[in-house]
């Protein structure tokens, strides 16, 4: 019975020990919704009478990018240690807490409580901590006094409620933003621009003589942010960036470019620009000042036909200064515009796009600077969005640079001057030359004819851009395409169509080879393909080394003939016999200067692999200046 009984009281101290368990930890892993009105912790416990062993402190600084933020610190008294928190910034006579926190230590995590995003702060363990610092940043239409006002709990019986701060001014100025405590010390004063010393001024990798522009702060964290080049919003070099978040029944945006006097972002239901609602940022020089725009994106001609509608945007900020040009602005859930209802709600492609020139009353072609999103993505979403992917551009340049920079040029030039070298020697029952020829442009006809069928894919239609690279690529590769076919049907060597044929060959496969070298230069103008304009100098060094490499080769030709011609048998009265095998003994041997041919094709033939190489990294990393600075700047050089 004993036994019983002391099994009966062991079980019930378990349980009781595991009722009381959660109890120990409600307050682990921070305050819970219901807290965010209150701000009691839930306890079941009365918060203590006594005057509070805790206090908050307020610093306003300026993080080096001139982002006007509050330093809010939680500090104990003493000894008095405390496990769990939480804390918001209201208005006076408010209880809606308003601004975002930022954390930028472990045991706290920002909390968001009604509509705002972030607007509370509480902890993420119990451990004991003396002091507890964040960053806050007030509403950007916020003008007025804010009290931060916390709950901190010593242990699970033991809290205070109603700790407050002393009351913050918030003061808007036509600079920004200004700060105000109302201690007795004298006023610190925060302004949105400030002069900061070259010591404390940040390395932007964009450059190092500019500190990156405060729209990054936050990217990421409190808003959603979509940059080109691709990966430049980790790093702060966006030379375009457009962010963006939810509040209350309106987004707001914001629109960035670096060294250009308009950016865009634009909505789309597909990935091609058309029937696309854009919101504009614009510098008009002549009216010497900062608007906004909402345009359309007219069909059938996506990227050329833009026209203005009435704005829906309400600015908030604008500005243009060290050729940056930047606008925040809120716009309705939904709208419509030209007929077609856009609700942010729902998932978009988000384009971005920026320029240095007006057509009138509305934007210039934009040029390399362009990107849109991989995916459709929720506005409402705060998360990295990526951009979308160039694996097929970069292979359809790679493609036509390796076709027709390499495989053809060398083709063409075996072809042309090696019917009388390593004769008696066969590849697969033909002529070394002949064998080699029909490998080279076998590779030419394949290589153009994936890249062709690949930038249709990739684009889903006609190029939309004003350049002929899209007209001079079809003519290459219908010259290209049909060069197998006419082979295959060349007639007999010694019948009359024969020249003809060799005529028609030759001209068909040397127009396609220039059509394809032109079209590759004119494709170094193209957004989409973001190559630098240096790259044409490259293509000109390869030009000339061609052009004077075939100058070499037919001296060597010209001098061959003569030597043939001189060493002949002039004599007329030669025996059938010795003629035959003077014949016999001619085509059996190589011409004159054979060595010299194959060491000059040694030269050609590296020459143009080089290039080629250099041309078809060019184009897989393009951009390929952005590349080559991230890999610095991953490096620390």
């Amino acid at each position: 019975m004993a036994s019983k009984m002391g099994k009966t009281v062991w079980l019930v101290c378990c349980l009781a020990l595991a009722l009381h368990q959660p109890e120990v930890h409600a307050f682990g892993r921070g305050a819970p919704d219901s807290a965010c009105l209150s701000m009691l912790p839930g306890h079941g416990t009365d918060a203590q009478s006594s005057p509070s062993p805790y206090s908050i402190v307020l610093a306003p600084i300026e993080n080096g990018n001139g982002r006007r933020l509050v330093n809010v610190t939680i500090t104990s008294q003493g000894n008095a240690d405390f496990a769990g928190f939480i804390i918001q910034a209201r208005p006076e006579n408010s209880d809606n807490p308003v601004g975002t926190f930022e954390v930028r230590q472990e045991g706290a995590k920002a909390h968001t409580c009604g509509s705002g995003l972030k607007n509370s702060v509480t902890h993420t363990d119990k451990n004991p901590k003396r002091k507890v610092e964040l960053i806050w940043e007030a509403p950007a239409d916020y003008d007025g006094h804010v009290i931060f006002n916390a709950s901190v709990v010593r242990d699970y019986s033991t809290f205070w409620t109603g700790i407050k701060s002393a009351p913050l001014l918030v003061r808007r100025t036509a600079t920004g933003v200004e700060y105000e405590t109302s201690s007795k010390k004298p006023t610190t004063r925060i302004p949105y621009q400030t002069t900061i010393s070259s010591t404390q001024r940040p390395v932007n990798p964009q450059s190092e003589n500019q500190v990156s522009h405060p729209i990054f702060e936050g990217c990421n964290s409190i808003k959603g942010c979509f940059g080109w080049p691709s990966n430049c919003v980790a790093s702060k070099s966006c030379r375009v960036l457009v962010t963006y978040m939810f509040k209350g029944s309106a987004y707001e945006f914001e629109l960035f470019a670096d060294d250009r006097v308009w950016a865009a972002a634009a909505f789309s239901d597909d990935k091609i620009m058309g029937d696309d609602s854009v919101m504009e940022c614009a510098y008009e020089e002549d009216k010497g000042e900062v608007n906004t725009y909402v345009s359309w994106n007219d069909s059938p001609n996506p990227g050329k036909g833009n026209h203005r509608v009435e704005s829906d945007l309400t600015v908030l900020e604008k500005s243009y200064k060290d050729k940056q040009l930047y606008c925040r602005f809120s716009k309705p859930r939904v709208s419509t515009i030209e007929g077609v209802t856009f609700d942010l709600d729902k998932h978009y492609h988000l384009f971005i796009a920026a320029g240095t020139d007006f057509k009138g009353n509305r934007l210039g072609y934009h040029q390399s600077e362009r990107d849109l999103t991989a995916e459709k993505i929720s506005l409402a979403d705060i998360q990295a969005a990526k951009g979308a992917s160039k694996i097929l551009v970069h292979l359809h340049g790679a493609f036509m640079v390796a076709a027709w920079i390499g495989a053809a040029s060398i083709g063409i030039l075996l072809a042309r001057y090696f019917k009388k070298t390593w004769v008696g020697s066969q590849l697969c029952g033909k002529d070394q030359w002949f064998a080699w020829h029909r490998v080279f442009m076998i590779f030419t006809w394949c290589l153009t004819v994936a890249g062709f069928v690949i930038i249709f894919i990739e684009i889903g239609g006609w190029s939309s851009a004003d350049n002929p690279h899209a007209i001079l690529g079809c003519i290459t590769t219908g010259l290209a395409f049909i060069q197998p076919f006419m082979a295959a049907l060349r007639p007999a060597p010694n019948t009359p169509k024969r020249p003809l044929f060799n005529w028609l060959h030759w001209l068909v496969g040397n127009l396609a080879h220039i059509f394809g070298i032109v079209s590759i230069f004119f494709a170094v103008l193209l957004p989409r393909a973001e190559l630098p304009e240096w790259m044409n100098w490259i293509l000109v060094g390869f030009v000339a080394f061609h052009v004077f490499m075939h100058f070499i080769f037919s001296i060597a030709g010209c001098a061959s003939d003569r030597k043939k011609r001189v060493n002949s048998f002039p004599m007329r009265d030669m025996s059938h016999s010795r003629n035959a095998l003077h014949s016999s003994y001619e085509k059996s041997q190589d011409s004159s200067f054979s060595c010299l041919r194959k060491f000059l094709f040694a030269i050609y033939f590296i020459g143009v692999v080089l290039l080629a190489v250099t041309l078809i990294v060019i184009v897989v990393l393009a951009p390929i200046e952005d590349t080559y600075k991230d890999v610095r700047s991953k490096l620390n050089f």
